[in-house]
């Protein structure tokens, strides 16, 4: 964080515009001499005065770059930097009253500062990173031009120390809807071409093409071609599809349930609407709902309808309980999302035999959602990245497909262990280590046979040292904890893994999800921050970066 200076003691020369020394020297009448000194003690007083504005001016931009000022809108033609909080702190100096220009070009200072810092410090990691491209939007701004829709591309990593690492990258307004868009290139300017492990983008077929585009991008530039940019599809907005289907076959009802029950305005967030929903058929079930006084029965929801809400509440209440235990985990990393989504599949094939037809549909429509999500790309990374939890290892991910993937479980089984040992081959080759090697390759058809002969004895009289991922596998898994931290587990016991931790810190850095926490429940697009995208485009950008790195 950025260091906070102490308050000002405002001198007589900072108040007056005269030393202290100068007005005895005038009182005593010696006016040839006053008016050398004077000369001279007002330059040193400019001189102090300015040093002063430069010292509060930086103090002043660092707090804007670090979130903790705000500018506040002051009209039609630009904002201002929060001139009560000037006023009124004691930390500046009651002279100063920066013009906008001033601090924006300090802000602009603090940000090439720190842009060199991260830089280096991206430079300098030795390992791999994580892309995410989230689009976040300005609705209802004081002057419609700054209304739309702004990307916001971020780095995730975990740093030795085996924490996860967040740093915004690049943040501007969108105003290219197709795949091309060459914000989405924000990254070059970091030279991490070459570190690049996934690209997180939300679900559908512009963000499918979007992702396509920025990995066909990297893989052109890229120097080692074993290392594939992998897709990482948005968890969060899988949950969120199936509720906004859900409220959707009640549209109508719901507008009719607002007629007779007041909902609780707030933003734009599913969990809401179905607190409100949920209110409503309580008092509905216990007859506190009046509708005496609305005109009309066809805007009355009538038992049926009451039902069917009931219905939907109940469904969308069990999402919300496995949304709320995985989205609120901390560290989200990807080795918790398999069994999530377990549970929750388990809930909606429970819930798809309902008695009632309408629920049985909607539960077996979110069933479709949840296999089309559970695709072959999302497969690999979710099963891959659990099994790099020692709770689970592969014992889990069999567990999983024999309920999941019932039809060929075993092959699918197979694809897991196929994909982490090539995923594993490729670290060895990029990173060696002492005593570790690839496991055995196909012999080529140029061989002769009597060197194949030699091999496979020497194979067979040599056994070949097992590697870190086979040692992992075989030993016994861990106890469930549900307070388990796998940063932590892999920090203290990586050494016994020096291979297979690497490629563990570089799995545990994707984000599975472009939201976390109460952000993981809007129904649209999350807000930009107001104050920040009615700047000019370089120093909005600025100020989204400098805020992610203290």
């Amino acid at each position: 964080m950025y260091g906070v200076p102490e308050a000002y003691e405002v001198t007589g020369s900072a108040k007056n515009g005269i030393s202290d020394s100068n007005e005895e020297n005038s009182s005593s009448g010696h006016s040839k001499d006053v008016s050398s000194f004077s000369s001279v003690s007002d330059t040193k007083v400019k001189k102090e005065v300015e040093y002063d504005q430069q010292k509060d001016l930086r103090t002043l931009a660092e707090l804007i770059c670090s979130g903790a000022v705000q500018p506040e809108w002051a009209g039609e033609v630009q904002p201002e930097w929060a001139g009560d909080i000037i006023r009124s702190n004691s930390m500046f100096n009651p002279l100063f009253k920066p013009s906008f220009n001033e601090v924006e070009t300090k802000c602009m200072e603090v940000y090439e500062e720190k842009k060199m810092e991260t830089k280096k410090i991206l430079g300098n990691f030795n390992g791999q990173i994580s892309l995410s491209v989230d689009i976040l939007r300005c609705e209802n701004h004081i002057d419609p031009r700054y209304c739309g829709d702004y990307l916001c591309l971020s780095a995730h990593f975990v740093d030795e120390n085996w924490k996860l690492e967040k740093r915004v990258l690049c943040f501007c307004s969108r105003s290219v809807s197709g795949p091309s868009d060459d914000s989405l290139h924000g990254y070059e300017d970091w030279g991490i071409e070459n570190k690049i492990r996934a690209v997180t983008v939300n679900n559908g077929k512009c963000y499918k093409e979007m992702v396509e585009h920025v990995k066909r991008h990297i893989q052109e530039k890229k120097e080692f071609q074993l290392n594939p940019v992998l897709p990482v599809y948005c968890c969060g907005e899988i949950f969120r599809v199936m509720v906004q289907d859900a409220f959707d076959k009640i549209e109508d009802i719901v507008r009719k349930v607002q007629q007779v029950h007041s909902f609780k305005t707030s933003e734009p967030l599913w969990s809401t609407i179905w607190l409100n929903l949920q209110e409503a058929v309580k008092s509905w079930s216990t007859g506190e709902l009046s509708t005496k006084d609305v005109i009309g029965s066809n805007d009355v929801p009538s038992p049926e309808e009451w039902k069917k809400v009931e219905g939907v509440c109940k469904i969308i209440g069990s999402i919300d309980e496995v949304s709320e235990a995985l989205f609120y985990t901390t560290p989200l990393t990807p080795n918790v999302y398999l069994y999530h989504l377990h549970e929750l599949h388990g809930i909606l094939t429970k819930m798809s035999t309902d008695s009632d037809s309408f629920n049985r549909t909607i539960v077996k429509d979110m069933l479709k959602k949840f296999y089309e999500y559970l695709d072959n790309d999302m497969f690999l990374l979710l099963t891959m990245s659990a099994a790099l939890d020692p709770r689970f290892k592969m014992r889990y991910i069999e567990f999983f497909c024999s309920e999941v993937k019932r039809k060929d479980e075993k092959t699918q089984v197979a694809i897991v262990l196929w994909a982490m040992q090539e995923l594993f081959d490729d670290y060895v080759i990029r990173f060696p280590t002492e005593g570790e090697s690839c496991r055995p390759r196909r012999w080529k058809r140029s061989f002769r046979v009597v060197k194949d002969y030699q091999q496979f004895i020497s194979s067979n009289d040599h056994p070949a040292k097992k590697s870190d991922l086979d040692r992992y596998l075989e030993e016994p898994v861990l106890p469930w904890s549900p307070d388990f931290n796998a940063l932590s587990w892999w920090r203290t016991a990586g050494t016994a893994y020096p291979t297979l931790s690497r490629m563990a810190r570089d799995f545990l850095a994707m984000p599975m999800s472009l939201s976390t926490g109460n952000g993981v429940y809007y129904t649209v697009s999350k807000p930009a921050d107001e104050h920040i995208v009615c700047l000019k485009p370089d120093l909005m950008n600025a100020l989204m970066c400098t805020r992610s790195w203290v």
